[in-house]
Parts: C-alpha cells; structure tokens; sequence
C-alpha cells in the first residue's frame, strides 16, 4: 500500500502525467512480451532437446522487446544522419521481431479467425470460379442443342402415343396391326388374325404399360428442356459460384483481420517506445528548466549583491575636509587665557558615531531590500554571504 499510496501522490499535473505515461508503458510493454512469449511457445515443437533453445528464445525476444524501445530513443537523439539510419534500421528489425510473435500469439488466442490465411481461401474461391466457367460452357454448349433435342424427344411422345393408343385398339384392323408391332418387337410369336385372344391381349397390355412409362419419362425430359435445365450441368455450376462466393469473402475477412492485427501491434509497438521517449524527454527539459531558473536566481542575487556593495561604498565614502588655513604672519601674542582643548576632540568623535551609526543603518535597509528581492533561499543565502564581504 505504501508504493500505490507514494505512487498516487502526485506534486502537480505534470508529476500526475509522467506517472499514469509510465504506467501505461510498462502495460503495453508487459502485453507486448506476453504475447511474443505466447506466439513462441505455441509454434514450438517440443522434445528434450529443443527446451533450452526454445527457453533461449524467449529471454532473446524479451530482450529485444526492452532493446527496441532503446533503439528509438537512441534514433530520434542520435547527432549525425548515419546514426539515424543505422538505428531505424535496428529498431525496425526489432519491432518486426516482436510484432510476428506477438502475431503468432494472437491466432493462438482467435483459432477460428486464423484458422486459414487469406491467400488460401482466394486461391481456392479462384479454383471454384474456374471450375464454375468450365460447366458454364458444358451448359451453353447443351442449351445451344437444346432445340433439336427437344424436337427428337416430341417426334418420341408423338409415336409412342400413336402406338399407345393402337395397343387399346379394339377393331380387327387395330389388332392386326397391334400384332405386326408386337411381333417386330419380340413381344408377341402368334399369328396375325385380328383376333384378340388372350395371348394377343397380354402382349398389347403389357406394351401399354411400357409406352406408359416411357411417355412419363418424356415428359420430365420435355420440361427440363422448355425450362432451359438442358442436363445436370446448370445445378453443379450453380453450385460452384456459390462456392466461389462463400471462400472469396472468407478471404476479404481472413485479410481484414490480419491487417488490423498487423496495425494493432505496430500501433502498441510504436506508441510504447513514443511514449517512452516523450516521458524522458519531458524529465529531462524540466531538469534544465530548474537548472536554468537556478543560474538565474544566482545571476539576480550577484546583481543584487553587486549593487549593495556599490551602495555600501557611496555611503561609507569620507567627507572632504576643509582645507586649513595658512597661518597669519608671526606677531607678538598677547596674553591670553587658555583653554582646554578637550571640548574638540569629544565633538569629533560624536561625528565619527553618528557616521557609523548612519552606516549600519543604510546596510540594514540594503539587506531588507535584498530579502524581498530575491525569492530563492540558495540565492539569498549567497547574496548575503557577499554582502558580508
């Protein structure tokens, strides 16, 4: 609790975004790894042998996921052009290293959606397309010969009704010609006499009931032909284009969900070390903000340090002192009373104190004018120290 509760404790907006930056860095660059490890763990095939490489391989992809972010920094700070580009090159290896395991990770995670590339799928809505347009020219080339076909099968229904209706014939010249059909038909061995005995009328019935089932059938074969369904053709190409359509938008789906996979990570790629650089960076352009605010502070207090010695100066400076008179010539003194020179010497020195005095007073308000003056505490603190001096 006492890491969230620091780490929650934020100085300021600034402090607050730098925070939540980093946090989300270390998320994406966790998620990052996971699916890398993912993608390795699942494409892998596993013997005793094949463990420390496949554990090699992990720390490796790990490291570069840490290495990629460096690379960029170092990319975008790098001082001449071949810097540049032999670092954008070792990032964008980088990143496509984390970005194909990571993309392996996620069919991983989406089996169904990955389940077939989209390059299979068009390859086989593109065989059913062929397939499709080769019955289509079976179909055209029957439906073209339709016409006769459809003619021969009524010339059929004509005769086979003429000759149903001859097997129910029931006057002597319809039997005699019913028996010259049956006989040429192997159907009936009697003699032809126009007699309808009972061998005559089995033989008749039961060509009757053929003719019967063979109209039937003509029939069907007529309407298929009057509808256009020329022959089995036309259901199996419909069937193909169907087939067509069905695997050519699997593959639109299959190819826009590995675009967006694609750009998802290289999104989260890019972003995590952007992220990572604009947060450096802002560290680093507020440590020169405090160094510059400082060197300014420093700068003022010598200024006003300059400023009080200069004052200090001014006022501690002597007055000009009268010039003495010449002496007057030499003349005979006449006699007088002396007086006691003490007088003098004691109004000098109350001069001398009340120009000290005068002094510590004007230093006094020098300094009081300096603490307001200078806002920072480092910079008074220097700035009296060279008043002092």
């Amino acid at each position: 609790m006492s890491v969230l509760d620091k780490f929650l404790e934020f100085k300021n907006e600034a402090d607050a975004t730098r925070k939540f930056a980093l946090l989300a860095v270390v998320i994406i660059t966790l998620g990052l790894a996971s699916l890398s490890v993912t993608g390795i763990i699942a494409t892998a095939t596993w013997s005793f042998m094949s463990f420390l490489p496949i554990v090699g391989l992990i720390i490796a992809v790990l490291g570069a996921e840490a290495l990629a972010t460096v690379a960029f920094i170092r990319t975008l700070t790098a001082p001449t052009k071949m810097r540049k580009i032999a670092g954008s090159l070792i990032f964008l290896g980088l990143a496509a290293i984390g970005v194909h395991n990571a993309e392996n990770g996620a069919h991983t995670v989406w089996p169904d959606r990955f389940a077939e590339s989209s390059g299979s799928l068009a390859a086989k809505a593109e065989l059913a397309g062929e397939e499709a347009a080769t019955l289509k020219t079976a179909q055209d080339a029957a439906i073209g010969g339709s016409s006769g076909e459809l003619e021969r099968v009524r010339t059929q229904i004509a005769e086979l009704k003429t000759e149903q209706q001859l097997m129910t014939s029931m006057s002597p010249e319809g039997i005699s010609k019913a028996q010259k059909s049956l006989i040429s038909q192997g159907l009936y061995f009697g003699s032809v006499d126009g007699i309808a005995e009972a061998k005559t009328e089995s033989a008749m019935r039961a060509r009757g009931e053929a003719i019967t089932r063979e109209l039937t059938t003509l029939k069907a074969r007529e309407d298929g032909l009057m509808a256009g369904q020329a022959s089995p053709v036309m259901s199996a190409n419909t069937d193909k284009r169907l087939e067509q359509i069905a695997n050519a938008d699997k593959a639109a789906a299959a190819f826009w969900a590995w675009f967006w996979l694609i750009l998802m990570l290289c999104v989260l790629e890019g972003a995590r070390s952007l992220s990572l650089w604009a947060l450096i960076t802002d560290i680093q352009s507020s440590d020169v903000d405090l160094s510059r605010q400082r060197s300014q502070e420093l700068a003022d207090a010598e200024h006003q340090a300059a400023l009080a010695a200069i004052r200090s100066t001014m006022v501690a400076a002597p007055q000009p002192v009268a010039a003495a008179p010449e002496p007057a010539p030499a003349a005979i003194p006449e006699p007088v009373e002396t007086v006691s020179e003490k007088p003098a010497v004691d109004l000098q020195h109350m001069r001398n104190m009340a120009l000290a005095s005068a002094q510590v007073r004007e230093a006094r308000k020098v300094q009081d004018e300096m603490f307001i003056a200078v806002p920072s505490l480092v910079a008074r603190d220097a700035a009296l120290k060279v008043a002092a001096e």
